[in-house]
């Protein structure tokens, strides 16, 4: 199997070709010219230096050099050859929280797009390790599985919204059961859960999961995305806000000590994510300098460049041309029809 590396320089054989028939049209009207000189006697004198035969040969030569170079630009690939490609890396599993407090707009323009944010930001930081992700509000769900395409994981990343679980509330322990289950649990080391919430949990059962979590290996670092203070959860698109059985209207605030104590039983680190950029400064750096394995390797076939089976012969025969006489040195002897 041939291939080419430019063959957009195949359009170059248009010229060539032109220039070809422009030439074998100008031999053709020489050697009609030629034959009206005279008698054979007269056209030795006046073209005796000329080597006919030699001017042939360096047209071909010329020619043929010409078209191999042609050739050659194009850059025929033929043959294959193995390569092994080794990744480096870890798993990364982000648990982002879906649920309608998220919404609250104490992190601007909400917790849930700076969480996404700060998400993007961290993914775009990584080198070679695998990301996957599980989003969670009262149950939860793996939103897309482990993968080094990056460029994937942002298109599901963009459309995580609080309406993508049905089941609203905030159950910490469901994200951290599937989250055990999604890592390996053959090995104890090389994956870590980055928990990106607002802290809330109405099951209790939190911190016993993340304790299970760690006996497998798994580092748990937590986000809080919201502020102390918290903020009323808007409702409607907007037009209203959350309130409970009383009328009055519900704040969602941060529960710091919750995240602070998932991330010490996770051997991880907590982070607080507010207005400001470049909160998880610290958290990537932690990712980056955790222990590496070979996640993956890759063995494929790749076409080797050949073009030099066509340019050395092109330039072989360009020289030729050059070097190659085309007539005589001394002038030819005539002798005289009368002598």
């Amino acid at each position: 199997m041939i291939q080419f590396a430019h063959p957009q320089l195949a359009l170059l054989f248009i010229p060539w070709l032109g220039l070809l028939v422009w030439a074998l049209w100008r031999q053709e009207r020489a050697t009609r010219r030629l034959k009206g000189l005279g008698e054979s006697r007269v056209q030795w004198y006046v073209l005796g230096r000329v080597r006919f035969p030699r001017q042939r040969a360096k047209n071909v030569l010329f020619f043929l050099g010409l078209g191999l170079l042609i050739l050659a630009a194009v850059g025929p690939k033929v043959g294959t050859k193995v390569v092994e490609l080794k990744r480096q890396g870890v798993d990364v599993l982000f648990m982002l929280d879906t649920s309608t407090s998220m919404d609250a707009g104490d992190v601007r323009p909400s917790r849930l797009e700076k969480a996404k944010y700060e998400v993007g930001r961290l993914i775009n930081g990584l080198k070679g390790d695998r990301v996957g992700m599980i989003v969670f509000a009262g149950t939860a769900h793996l939103h897309f599985p482990l993968t080094s395409d990056y460029a994937a994981a942002r298109l599901f990343l963009n459309a995580v919204d609080t309406r993508l679980v049905q089941v609203q509330g905030t159950v910490l322990a469901e994200g951290l059961e599937l989250a055990r289950h999604t890592l390996n649990p053959e090995t104890k080391k090389y994956k870590s859960v980055v928990i990106l919430s607002d802290g809330e949990d109405h099951d209790g059962r939190a911190l016993q999961l993340a304790r299970k979590a760690a006996e497998t290996g798994i580092v748990i670092h937590t986000v809080g995305i919201g502020s102390p203070s918290g903020a009323p959860i808007p409702i409607d698109d907007g037009r209203e806000f959350k309130k409970d059985r009383d009328g009055r209207i519900v704040t969602s605030v941060l529960n710091e000590p919750m995240l602070e104590e998932l991330a010490r039983v996770g051997s991880g680190t907590y982070t607080r994510v507010d207005n400001r950029s470049g909160n998880l400064e610290g958290l990537l750096e932690e990712i980056l300098s955790m222990e590496k394995r070979t996640l993956k390797t890759h063995e494929f076939s790749q076409f080797e460049d050949r073009y030099q089976l066509f340019a050395l012969p092109a330039l072989i025969c360009l020289l030729l041309e050059l070097l190659l006489p085309g007539g005589r040195r001394e002038a030819p002897k005539v002798r005289s029809r009368y002598a």
